[in-house]
């Protein structure tokens, strides 16, 4: 049986505005059950009259939870009414269910759930007599983790705190949470299918680690764990708050996915990891990150040339250092117009369109990125099938959004992608082209092709799945989409995409180094396009 699952982060007393989400995503997907991770209420000691009175409002049922929610402890102890709700009847209101402090659960789908909220408790650290016995205290022991383990198995741990040392072998920048020991070893003892902590103003989510067989499993399949910090609701730093998945309890042969790591936890924890590339994020945003470094020494390589002129392969940037990532700190949030599930939409730096070049019904750029959430190289990369299809679907519905808006100002578009296994974070380019102008297109990136010595282009379905490298571009009207394979091209044009089009239609400057904008003017097409696109924009 295949289980769909929702992953919440920390509502931390903002689980009206949560739920409601929820009740809207479950319309769709019809999850199985819900988890929410740290804190659903928020400090007792600051609650706010308004959340008083949400918190009546759930426990009398007058707060409708839309599917089973499952949640623990995490930084703060409960509020004293629902504590007393969970005392007298076990369950704070109908689908919303306190797992306490420690759990070993399994759910009416089979679903093993193994639990430990709160933090470490300092006077036992050391593993001193007893437990934090009061269930609704943010805090365990060392001697309730260890319990825990007892439990030889889980299909999904959850955590409050992360476990010490999960970056350890990664080649993904560090998350930069400390973690625990104890949680740690509890990991490594049950080696879950996924592993969930709560992320505070970070989502994070590792590549998957291979656990060690035990002795008594002989030739048993591999096992591996998939661990995410899954960030708070309504962050700053609008990390990623949601995360969906697919379980298939029956499936215990599991590929073992290209980007696998050892586990990270036991061993060598402290070997050296791959050298990050400062420099790659600084170009990051604008697409310059693959044709770089990076191919220049793999076709060093391929030449025989290696050696003293050759540099040494270096991993692309991760979450934090990635331009594309909402928990990038430097993330240049006015150009964000769009926010979904899965994608968000942004204007673009150093648009090739703006007012001057546009027809007088379409007097701001653009000229936008639709980027998925997910840190990933390709779509394609993206571990999770239910994941994967659905940032698909959500890109997609942004593209045809846009087009539809475009269309209401006599505009058509051509979205393209330049998908490649060593890229840092897969996005695709829209830009605004003139109706008068869209039968040109398909015939400029063939003859470009061809100049390039890129091959020929193919038609494939709109919808079609792209194997390997490639470059894909879609365009107005047409049926289908545009595609050509990468697989045996030396050298390959980042700005192929904007060179077309800009010839197309008669623009100079083609580089977004060239076309760059002042703030004033960035912030002005950002809130122009907004404006405009908000009868079309399917996240509000």
């Amino acid at each position: 049986m295949v289980a769909k699952v929702l992953v919440i982060g920390a509502t931390n007393g903002r689980f009206v505005e949560a739920f409601a989400k929820v009740k809207a995503l479950h319309a769709k997907n019809n999850f199985s059950l819900s988890l929410l991770l740290g804190d659903l209420f928020s400090d007792p000691s600051q609650i706010t009259p308004e959340e008083t009175e949400n918190i009546e409002r759930l426990l009398h049922g007058e707060i409708r939870v839309p599917l089973p929610i499952y949640f623990g402890l995490g930084r703060y102890s409960l509020p004293a009414p629902v504590r007393e709700k969970i005392n007298s009847s076990g369950e704070v209101c109908d689908n919303l269910f306190f797992l306490g402090k420690k759990t070993v659960l399994s759910t009416s789908d089979g679903i093993r759930i193994v639990a430990l909220g709160g933090r470490l408790y300092a006077e036992h650290a050391t593993g001193g007599a007893g437990g934090v016995r009061e269930e609704t205290l943010p805090f365990y022991s060392e001697k309730d983790a260890k319990g825990l383990k007892g439990a030889n198995h889980a299909d999904l741990l959850l955590t409050y705190e992360w476990p010490e040392g999960v970056g350890s072998r990664s080649t993904l920048v560090s998350s930069g949470v400390k973690g625990t020991g104890v949680i740690a070893e509890l990991a490594a003892a049950l080696r879950p299918r996924y592993h969930f902590s709560a992320g505070g103003e970070v989502f994070w989510e590792r590549e998957p680690y291979l656990n060690k067989a035990r002795s008594d499993e002989g030739g048993s399949d591999t096992k591996i764990t998939r661990f995410l910090g899954v960030a708070d609701w309504g962050n700053e730093a609008k990390a990623k708050a949601l995360y969906a998945f697919s379980i298939n309890l029956k499936d215990s042969n599991i590929a073992v996915p290209a980007s696998a790591t050892e586990c990270p936890y036991g061993g060598d924890r402290d070997k050296k990891r791959p050298r990050q590339n400062s420099n790659s994020g600084a170009s990051f945003f604008w697409g310059d990150h693959t044709g770089g470094p990076q191919d220049r020494d793999d076709r060093s390589r391929k030449r025989g040339r290696v050696g003293r002129g050759a540099r040494e392969a270096r991993s692309p940037p991760g979450p934090e250092s990635c331009f594309f990532c909402l928990s990038y700190p430097q993330l240049e949030k006015h150009l964000i117009v769009s926010i979904g599930n899965e994608a968000y939409v942004t204007t673009a730096k150093g648009p090739l369109t703006n007012s001057a070049t546009n027809p007088s019904t379409l007097p701001f750029s653009s000229h936008v990125l639709i980027i998925p959430l997910t840190h990933t190289p390709t779509i394609a990369a993206i571990d999770d099938e239910d994941s994967r299809k659905s940032t698909i679907e959500e890109m997609t519905n942004y593209r045809l959004a846009v087009e539809q808006m475009l269309k209401s100002r006599n505009c058509g578009a051509v979205t393209f992608e330049v998908s490649r296994a060593n890229g840092v974070h897969s996005h695709w380019q829209l830009i605004p082209v003139p109706d008068d102008k869209l039968a040109a297109v398909e015939e400029a990136f063939k003859s470009e092709a061809k100049a390039d010595k890129l091959g020929e282009f193919g038609r494939r379905r709109a919808d079609a799945d792209n194997k390997g490298d490639y470059f894909r571009a879609w365009i107005s009207g047409m049926d289908g989409s545009l595609v050509i394979n990468l697989k045996d091209v030396e050298y390959f044009d980042l700005q192929f995409g904007r060179k077309v089009l800009a010839k197309v239609m008669g623009l100079k400057s083609v580089h977004w180094k060239d076309c760059m904008q002042t703030f004033e003017q960035e912030v002005g097409d950002a809130n122009a396009f907004k404006e405009a696109f908000k009868p079309f924009d399917f996240s509000l």
